[in-house]
């Protein structure tokens, strides 16, 4: 029986841990998944970014017109 009385109590630790996570969203003013969705679109935003950088850097070493 000791077994089943760790898994309930890490479960109730678990369910604990979401519900203040979830507080402390709301009190952010977001609801459900609009946390999720506003991350995905901040990693998106990053993600064109360095992109951007990325070919720019690229161009960079390509024009100079090292030929051999």
């Amino acid at each position: 029986m000791p077994k089943k009385q760790s898994n309930d109590r890490e479960g109730i630790a678990s369910y604990n841990a979401w519900i203040k996570d979830n507080k402390k969203l709301e009190k952010m003013g977001m609801y459900g998944a609009d946390y999720y969705v506003k991350r995905v679109e901040e990693l998106e935003a990053k993600v064109k970014m360095l992109e951007k950088k990325l070919k720019i850097k690229n161009k960079t070493i390509i024009e100079p017109g090292w030929e051999e």
